[in-house]
């Protein structure tokens, strides 16, 4: 979350339009501007969470996942007609195969190849498969093509897993529509009930895991604290869409109010006697995006829970991942499923997004899945 990166820019303007200093423009911009924006502006505190106005890298060939270093990928969209915003809603996906499978089908993958015979071809082998399938939501800014992302689809695709990587509204070749927190939890449940939908044909089901990382931490949480209100509500089910066997949260955080004031350049305006009021306060009732993963999760006492985090993550401090990591244990009483806090001392140096990069990952990883599955 990189949700106070956007004020850099307002210092250097603030100093130009008043005409002062670049002391005096950083000066107003604390005590005046940057708290106007957080309190009163919800296109500007949407903008700060979501930031899918970046799209890096850019020119991306969606269709051609091998073109972003992806080997074994296909690329496929899913509609819908959106209830969160009435309005129809297209969701590009990536679907990686396992390495073993990848092997086995490496032929299908060349140029001119009949992408409806692949797919079909890639849909048996979801249904088939017993290997895991990693369900991954990404964080905020850019697109499942971004370099950090395709590092961890390599990864699992090393450790065997499908991967089904996505793009919500606004983002990517995702239908473009200004996301919420409503909108990005009902794509990824459309996305989630496809992938249930196919393997629900299989004598013996696949185990399904989730992955969210950062902003999606808090998405994929939203979508299983809540999964069997959501089947009703936007799906019509009467019975609730399943668990996942397990849940993976990578640099997570409690809930968007204290990521906003715990994050480490909220010391810039942490002294101001209206800090709590102005930068804080907005994020506590806000339905749009709210993010408490500490509410959500609670409620879900049968779901396996591993926390991947860094200590030396300055996007998302390691503080309020330890803090979700509490609050659900809190919630949780003996015979409920376990919840795990890995951390990641700062000499690895891995950050908010190279947790991918970890020596132990595979064994860690490998550990939880076996597991639970």
């Amino acid at each position: 979350m990189k949700v106070f990166l956007l004020l850099v820019p307002l210092y250097i303007v603030a100093a130009l339009v008043l005409g002062a200093s670049i002391t005096a423009g950083i000066f107003v911009v604390h005590v005046v501007i940057a708290p106007l924006l957080f309190k009163y502006s919800k296109t500007f505190r949407r903008n700060l969470i979501f930031l899918n106005i970046a799209k890096w890298p850019l020119n991306v060939d969606y269709d051609d996942p091998s073109a972003s270093g992806i080997e074994g990928g296909r690329n496929f969209n899913i509609e819908y007609h959106s209830k969160v915003d009435n309005c129809k809603i297209k969701i590009g996906v990536w679907h990686i195969l396992p390495k073993s499978l990848y092997e086995k089908h490496k032929g299908s993958f060349e140029p001119n190849v009949d992408k409806e015979n692949l797919s079909a071809t890639l849909d048996a082998e979801l249904l088939n498969s017993k290997l895991p399938i990693m369900i991954y939501c990404h964080g905020n800014s850019n697109t499942r093509a971004a370099a950090h992302r395709v590092v961890l689809y390599k990864f699992f695709q090393k450790m065997d897993f499908h991967t089904i990587a996505f793009d919500y509204r606004g983002y990517a070749d995702s239908t473009n529509v200004l996301p919420t927190e409503d909108g990005v939890v009902e794509d990824s449940l459309i996305v989630y009930d496809w992938l249930n939908t196919i393997i629900s044909k299989a004598d013996t089901k696949p185990p399904v895991f989730v992955w969210g990382h950062s902003l999606g931490t808090g998405i994929s949480s939203h979508l299983l604290g809540n999964l069997q209100r959501l089947s009703r509500d936007i799906l019509g089910r009467s019975d609730p869409l399943p668990l996942p066997k397990g849940l993976i949260l990578e640099a997570p955080f409690n809930n968007l109010a204290d990521e906003v004031k715990y994050h480490p350049l909220a010391k810039l305006v942490r002294w101001l006697p209206y800090f709590e009021n102005s930068f804080v306060s907005p994020f506590l009732s806000a339905p749009e995006h709210e993010f408490k993963s500490d509410l959500h999760l609670t409620q879900i006492p049968d779901l396996p829970i591993l926390i991947l985090h860094s200590r030396d993550d300055v996007i998302v401090p390691h503080y309020v991942g330890k803090k979700l990591y509490e609050a659900i244990v809190q919630s949780r009483q003996a015979g409920h499923a376990p919840v795990t806090l890995h951390s990641y001392p700062k000499q690895e140096g891995l950050g908010h997004k190279d947790i991918a990069k970890a020596q132990d990952l595979p064994q860690v990883i490998g550990e939880f899945v076996k597991s639970h599955r």
